[in-house]
């Protein structure tokens, strides 16, 4: 991709009220310094840190993140639901949505158009599709995963390298490696 099309990408995410928050480089080798892991948001005041993580061996290119305020009620939810290490969850597959697509199917959706306003509207059809939708895909405990750290697709000398690479550019920046 040519950093034409690149600019012409982030000037129609700007355009549909997107805000790119990595501006380094996320890929560096002996000849260039590129920005090719993009975050974009549209709710920027939710934004409480944003940026790279230059020693990860997780892969050739550095880690982007995000840090995003959150609700705390349901952050306390999710914690604690780690430390008993059950988690909820819903059993989504093919069976499930064959009778989630039935149940739609039977219901005389008439009882929406009866509503005053298309605010009234939306909030009945949008509770027949909740309790249709917990009905049919209930919430259901499952066991915390623990997952596996090891990285079998990473070769540990292409990490180390990334390493070196990023921290040479980052100590000696030249204009041809941007």
């Amino acid at each position: 991709m040519g950093s034409q099309t690149t600019a012409q990408d982030i000037d129609k995410m700007t355009e549909y009220g997107f805000t790119q928050l990595i501006s380094c480089p996320t890929r560096i080798t002996d000849h260039s310094a590129t920005l090719i892991d993009h975050i974009f948001t549209n709710v920027c005041h939710n934004v409480t840190k944003s940026g790279i993580i230059s020693n990860s061996d997780m892969s050739n290119h550095l880690v982007t993140y995000t840090r995003l305020f959150t609700d705390q009620g349901r952050m306390a939810n999710k914690l604690n639901s780690r430390k008993s290490k059950k988690v909820q969850g819903r059993v989504i597959n093919s069976d499930t949505m064959k009778i989630f697509k039935n149940e739609i199917e039977l219901v005389d959706w008439n009882f929406v158009l009866d509503c005053d306003d298309a605010d009234e509207k939306l909030t009945t059809f949008l509770q027949k599709y909740e309790e249709l939708y917990n009905t049919c895909f209930p919430l259901v405990e499952k066991k915390h995963k623990k997952r596996n750290s090891s990285k079998p697709w990473m070769l540990e000398c292409a990490c180390y390298r990334k390493n070196l690479l990023y921290h040479k550019f980052v100590k000696y920046p030249s204009p041809e490696k941007k």
